[in-house]
C-alpha cells in the first residue's frame, strides 16, 4: 500500500514538473504506451499499464499483444529522443542490467513522451519502438496491463522478418520486367519463325516458278 502511494506521489510531482496539467493526473492514472514494430511502423499496439506495475508485466503484455510464445530472452532499453540506447532492463539476470521484475514503470519515466526500445529473442532480434502517448484514467473492473488498440497483422515469430514495402515493390517490378522480357522474346521468336517460313515459301515459289517455266519451254 505504501509503495503504491509513494509511486503515485512521485508521478504526480513528476508530471507537474514536466508541465502536465495536474487535472490530467490522479492517483488512479495509467500510462498508455504505443509499441511499434521497428521493421514496419504500420504494425503497432497501444498498451495501458499502471505506474505501479513492473517492466516484467509490460514484457508479458507485449508478447501477448504480438502473439509471441515467450520462450526467449528479452530486454528493454532506455533511450533519448533520437533512440540512442542507454541502460538495459533484462528479463533474466544479466551483467550490467537491471531486472524487469524489480523495476516499476514509474521509476524510469522522466519525460511526457518517454521512449524505450524493446528487444525480444536476441538471436532474431525482434525490435520494438515504445513511446508514452498519454495518461489515462484507470477503469474499474479492468485488468492491467491491457491492449487498447491493435493496428496491422502481427509478424510470424518463426517466419521471415517483415520486408520493407519498397523491397517488395521492387521485387514485383523485377518480376514484371522478367515476364515482359520473356514475352517479348517469345514474340520475337514467333516473328523470326514466321519470317523464316515466309522466306522459305518465297524461295520455293521462286524455284517452283523457274522450274515451271523451264518445263513449259521444254
Amino acid at each position: 500500500m505504501f509503495q503504491k502511494f509513494a509511486v503515485n506521489f512521485y508521478c504526480f510531482f513528476l508530471f507537474l514538473s514536466l508541465g502536465v496539467d495536474k487535472n490530467h493526473f490522479n492517483s488512479m492514472s495509467v500510462f498508455k504506451f504505443r509499441v511499434v514494430l521497428e521493421q514496419d511502423d504500420t504494425i503497432f499496439r497501444d498498451i495501458e499499464i499502471k505506474p505501479t506495475q513492473t517492466f516484467a508485466d509490460f514484457h508479458y503484455a507485449i508478447i501477448k499483444a504480438f502473439a509471441f510464445d515467450g520462450k526467449h530472452e528479452a530486454s528493454f532499453f532506455t533511450t533519448n529522443d533520437n533512440w540512442v540506447i542507454g541502460s538495459e532492463i533484462a528479463l533474466n539476470k544479466k551483467p550490467n542490467a537491471q531486472s524487469m521484475s524489480k523495476i516499476l514503470m514509474a521509476s524510469l519515466i522522466d519525460d511526457p513522451h518517454q521512449k524505450f526500445i524493446y528487444t525480444y529473442d536476441y538471436d532474431v532480434e525482434w525490435n520494438f519502438l515504445i513511446e508514452l502517448m498519454s495518461l489515462e484514467e484507470e477503469k474499474k473492473k479492468i485488468t492491467y496491463p491491457q491492449i487498447v488498440k491493435s493496428e496491422g497483422v502481427a509478424p510470424k515469430q518463426y517466419g521471415a522478418q517483415p520486408i520493407a514495402d519498397k523491397e517488395v515493390d521492387g521485387f514485383d517490378i523485377e518480376e514484371k520486367y522478367d515476364e515482359h522480357d520473356s514475352d517479348e522474346m517469345g514474340e520475337e521468336g514467333d516473328e523470326t519463325e514466321s519470317n523464316s517460313d515466309d522466306e522459305s515459301n518465297e524461295e520455293s515459289d521462286e524455284f517452283g516458278g523457274e522450274f515451271g517455266s523451264e518445263h513449259e519451254e521444254i
